[in-house]
């Protein structure tokens, strides 16, 4: 298939989901979020063999993830639950969004004393996160706890859906800061720091050779962005890792972990080599407790690096 093909489908694709999200913004003001979830199984199962590229990725980074310890048919049902989780996510997210004292009531949250210390310096928290579970819903959380949360994102593709998604954390008060235009996105990160904020960076996305560091992760080679370490080192921010899980009964857990130790070594890069392998093995370390809820599993990005 050309990209001259591919562009209309992926237009049609862009519309699709964009009146799918208005269509659950209006319905969780009426409906039960049981038969919210209803309706997304009978959309699941309509949609999921129209995925056939999405599954392929999936299944195999799980396949080089896990190697011979799962075979092709757990890697497959690992791959379909991963999907079916996303569609799950969305229909919660907003939900919940729109029922935040609800929401409120069905968050735990473990290690807040790490993060009640660590803005004691003054100097802001940078945190370090993945695409990991309702991560939305966390940073939601945390404002509902008090906390001013900004979050660092790369500019999306996709100008409707970036439009949609910027609208929604506005309204929840979460600030999105850009990494384009890159001087304004350095200023306006180091000035959230300087206010004694939460910047959240998402350390999980596969980043080009020539702008990440190279680190190893689920038995691959691939590229993060040194940018946690190039903030800690401007500022020293103390660093900590937080994430959010899906539990039984339907409770989310936000996991807020104690701060990284850096390792200082001879030269500057390979303080930074070394530090971003740690907080890559501190990601994994995570997604393996929760495998089915981590969305990096379908990124082609990830795919691809395996390759290179």
């Amino acid at each position: 298939m050309t990209e001259k093909t591919v562009q209309p489908i992926r237009k049609v694709q862009s519309q699709a989901e964009i009146h799918s999200l208005k269509f659950l913004q209006w319905a969780v003001r009426y409906l039960p979020l049981w038969l919210l979830r209803g309706l997304m199984e009978v959309m699941f199962v309509l949609a999921y063999y129209g995925l056939g590229q999405l599954r392929k990725i999936g299944f195999n980074n799980l396949k080089q993830a896990y190697g011979s310890s799962k075979t092709d048919k757990e890697c497959r049902a690992m791959t379909r639950s991963c999907i079916k989780n996303i569609g799950r996510s969305m229909v919660d997210m907003i939900y919940y969004a729109e029922h935040v004292e609800k929401f409120m009531g069905k968050v735990l949250m473990e290690g807040e004393q790490h993060l009640v210390d660590a803005l004691e310096y003054k100097r802001g928290v940078i945190a370090v996160t993945a695409h990991m579970g309702n991560f939305p819903l966390m940073f939601l959380a945390l404002v509902q706890k008090g906390y001013t949360v900004n979050v660092i994102i790369r500019p999306m593709r996709d100008t409707k859906f970036s439009k949609f998604m910027y609208k929604m954390c506005a309204r929840w008060g979460i600030n999105m800061i850009q990494t384009l235009p890159r001087r304004k996105f350095v200023t306006e990160s180091l000035a959230a720091l300087n206010r004694n904020e939460l910047l959240f960076i998402l350390s999980d996305e596969a980043v080009s050779e020539e702008n990440g560091v190279p680190a190893d992760f689920f038995n691959t080679k691939v590229f993060r962005t040194p940018g946690p370490m190039v903030f800690h080192d401007k500022t020293q921010s103390p660093m900590l890792p937080v994430f959010i899980a899906k539990e039984e009964k339907e409770m989310f857990r936000i996991y807020i972990q104690p701060p990284v130790n850096i390792e200082k070594y001879s030269s500057k890069d390979e303080t930074i080599q070394k530090n971003i392998n740690t907080l890559a093995y501190i990601i994994e370390s995570f997604i393996c407790q929760y495998p089915i809820q981590w969305g990096g599993w379908l990124n082609k990005r990830w795919e691809q690096s395996q390759k290179d």
